[in-house]
Formats: C-alpha cells, sequence, structure tokens
C-alpha cells in the first residue's frame, strides 16, 4: 500500500523546507511526494529540482500557471499513484509515524469507505486542536460529525485517490477557490469516513491564509461560494446553521452580480 502526499504550493520556498525534513524523517517510506506549482515567481522550482536531485524521496513536480488550489488538486490526483491521497500544504508539516499511521489504519478501513480523518496540532502550542473524538475511531459523516456531534475545527483528511477522482473540484472561469468542504462531504456522505483520534499533522495560520482573507475569497470567488452555500442548505442542519449559510448565500449571489457588472 502506498499514500500519496500531495502539496499544492505558490510562493511558500521559505516553508517548504521544513514540511520537506519531516517527510525525509518518515518512519514508513512508502509515499510519494506530488507537488503542484501554482505558479511561483520565488525559488520553489529551484527548492523542488535540489530535493529531486537528492534522490532520497519520490517527488513528482509538476508547473502550472497560477489558476487556483482546486485546480491544483485536481491535477495533483492525475499524477497520484498511491491508493490515499493526504493533502499537506506547503507551509505545515507531518509527524514521523504520519505515514506508518495512515498505512495501518488504512489496511483496516473497509473498502467502502472513502478515507480516515485525523487530527491536527497547532505548532505554537503543541496541543491537537478542536473537540476529541468521542472514541479512537469513529465511522461517521462531516455532516454528522460537525452538526450532530459538534466536533468541528481542522482536520487532517486522507481520501482514498479513486474517490478524489469521482468528485473532482468543480471550478470556474475566472475563479481560483472553492471551499474544500464542498467535495470532502460529498465523498464522505457517500461512503462515510473513518475519524481515527491521532494527531499527525502540525498547522499554522498565516496572515494571508484563508481564515483570514475569507470576506475577499467570497468576493474574489462567488461563484463557487454559492453552489457551495446552496448544497449546505440542502442538508438537515441546525436552524442557525442555516442561517448563516443563507446569508452568505445572499453575500456570493451579491458579489456575483458585482463582478458581472465589471
Amino acid at each position: 500500500m502506498e499514500v500519496t502526499i500531495f502539496t499544492p504550493a505558490y510562493n511558500r520556498g521559505d516553508t517548504l523546507s521544513r514540511l520537506y525534513e519531516s517527510l525525509k524523517k518518515q518512519s514508513n517510506k512508502s509515499f510519494q511526494w506530488v507537488v503542484v506549482d501554482d505558479g511561483s515567481v520565488d525559488n520553489t522550482r529551484d527548492l523542488i529540482e535540489s530535493w529531486k536531485k537528492e534522490n532520497i524521496l519520490n517527488i513528482i513536480y509538476v508547473y502550472q500557471e497560477n489558476s487556483g488550489k482546486m485546480r491544483a488538486i485536481n491535477r495533483g490526483v492525475e499524477f497520484a499513484e498511491g491508493e490515499f491521497f493526504f493533502i499537506v500544504d506547503s507551509d505545515d508539516y507531518i509527524t514521523e509515524d504520519a505515514v506508518e499511521t495512515i498505512i495501518s489504519e488504512g489496511e483496516k478501513l473497509p473498502k467502502n469507505m472513502g478515507g480516515m480523518i485525523f487530527r491536527k496540532i497547532n505548532i505554537a502550542t503543541g496541543e491537537i486542536t478542536g473537540k476529541p473524538y468521542p472514541q479512537y475511531s469513529i465511522d461517521s459523516t462531516p455532516i454528522e460529525i460537525v452538526y450532530k456531534l459538534g466536533i468541528d475545527g481542522d482536520k487532517a483528511e486522507v481520501f482514498r485517490t479513486k474517490y478524489l477522482r469521482e468528485f473532482p473540484f468543480k471550478v470556474y472561469e475566472g475563479e481560483k477557490f472553492v471551499p474544500e468542504a464542498s467535495v470532502w462531504i460529498k465523498i464522505g456522505e457517500k461512503y462515510k469516513m473513518r475519524y481515527i483520534d491521532k494527531g499527525i499533522y502540525y498547522f499554522e495560520y498565516l496572515e494571508d491564509g484563508y481564515t483570514n482573507n475569507f470576506l475577499k475569497l467570497i468576493k474574489n470567488n462567488p461563484r463557487g461560494f454559492e453552489s457551495y452555500y446552496s448544497e449546505m442548505l440542502k442538508y438537515n442542519i441546525p436552524l442557525k446553521n442555516k442561517v448563516k449559510f443563507f446569508i452568505r448565500l445572499l453575500q456570493s449571489k451579491y458579489f456575483k452580480l458585482v463582478v458581472g457588472k465589471r
């Protein structure tokens, strides 16, 4: 069994080395590292090429004109050879036993399940983030986990690669982003996921990250967000969440009109 570790990169030459070091330290080397460079203008290409020459890891480097993370993920899936696909952002890194854990748990995962959801560790504090899972492993769906069990927050998703091929990100001309949950929920609802109460992924929020730039994202990608919120309103979720998503939907429609008039 092999894992594909996928990293979308855009001008992260200053943080990629930390991820590379964590990959070299993996206790199980049964993985390939697919990096899709989303139009970087820094030293990202030179770094990756130098690491390929070291011949320590199986590295696939793909360059594309800047077109967003979702297109990068779709592209990365095309090059994936592993049974499981693990997205690790270029400013994060993973525990030394991450691949070993994925393979060990993956071997026990029923074939009709979509993948595994692990937990993340805050780099600054060293603490596992979010609410603990009710037990070490629980088979559930993204909707049930968040809206019935109250386990929200960042998680480390590992999907069967074939299901990411079945559910690629829908992208819109002139836009570069749609919420990742738009695909994660579809996969999890059809195939269910195994939630495993173990942290394997170190992360931090950067100033130019998703959380701190939400309004800018929805302004620049209104059709992607409109599609996402329209889908979310179809689910049986608490009223307060439906109200929030309805307001976001209206925002998306407004920005779509504004963009259309430019």
